[in-house]
């Protein structure tokens, strides 16, 4: 009889210890492995999903409503984090800008457009095969650049 509930999985220290134990170093390579293998189709993902964020935008640019201001940060949050993970920290850096921008300031105003906008051309441009190195003087320099866009717009 199954109590239905999900099978508990070894800790680090059960699988570490007794007759069928795995090495550390063992362990260590198997996560370094499967990072690699996460990063490695990151790229392609993003280049697929961003036209949809993008689209978002543009809806939010003609008919601005709640609804798709929260489905636009949702988008920008999952970019953030899944960039974050696969070891892109300069596309998480501008996702995360991109955040406080709809998070903070007033989606009415005019400049908004426009600073969405920049924000998904930077996307675009650090996710091609012209983008500035990670944490280059480029890349934070475009990271700033950003956050003094976001900084002209009146808080919520």
């Amino acid at each position: 009889m199954s109590s239905g509930s999900p099978p508990q999985r070894k800790s680090l220290y059960e699988k570490t210890q007794g007759p069928q134990a795995v090495s550390i170093e063992a362990l260590i390579q198997s996560g370094d492995t499967a990072a690699r293998d996460a990063s490695a189709g990151y790229l392609d993902f993003f280049r697929e999903r961003l036209p949809s964020v993008e689209g978002l935008a543009d809806a939010q640019s003609v008919q601005p409503s709640e609804d798709g201001w929260k489905s636009l940060y949702m988008a920008a949050h999952d970019l953030r984090s899944s960039s974050a993970s696969a070891g892109y920290q300069t596309v998480s850096a501008i996702c995360e800008s991109l955040e406080g921008l709809l998070a903070e300031r007033d989606p009415k105003n005019p400049l908004m457009r426009d600073v969405m906008k920049l924000h998904l051309h930077a996307l675009s441009l650090a996710v091609s095969d012209n983008a500035p190195i990670a944490n280059s003087e480029e890349a934070i320099r475009l990271i700033k650049d950003l956050g003094r866009a976001v900084d002209k717009l009146p808080r919520i």
